[in-house]
């Protein structure tokens, strides 16, 4: 399909109208079943999906910008003299690098985007042991493991 302005004002519309059709008919002032056809076509279809993504990638960006603040306050608690606010705050840490790393290894073609040196290391640790060995963590092994590190 040759995308025209119009096409990419009513995919954004669509996303708008929160995939009702019949609503971002009326908006546009076309038939649903036009838009129908059109979202059967892969160049439309991947329009929309690219104005929908939109608002989710500039919220991931704003979230990873304070992503530094928040683990270097999150390193500050680990060092707490309270162990419950210690063992919270290591629970925390290596929870948000586990389910980075599974996002980042789901994402496909991940590596290509964000350049070839952050390609290798998703790859590596991909099939790392220790990362499912970390999450299955009970307190008393946590609790033991902040031990041997402040030693």
């Amino acid at each position: 399909m040759n995308l025209s302005t119009r096409h990419r004002r009513i995919a954004r519309t669509i996303w708008e109208c929160g995939g009702r059709l019949e609503d971002a008919a009326a908006r546009e002032r076309v038939r649903p079943d036009t838009l129908r056809r059109w979202l059967a076509d892969p160049d439309f279809r991947s329009l929309v999906a690219q104005d929908a993504l939109e608002p989710l990638l500039q919220a991931t960006s704003a979230m990873l910008r304070w992503a530094p603040a928040a683990v270097a306050r999150l390193i500050k608690d680990l060092e707490s003299e309270s162990p419950a606010e210690a063992r919270q705050a290591a629970r925390e840490i290596l929870k948000l690098a586990l389910d980075t790393q599974r996002e980042l290894e789901q994402m496909p073609g991940a590596g290509r985007a964000a350049g070839a040196q952050a390609e290798a290391p998703a790859q590596a640790a991909a099939g790392d042991p220790l990362s499912r060995r970390v999450a299955s963590l009970t307190d008393g092994q946590l609790v033991r493991l902040l031990g041997i590190l402040n030693e």
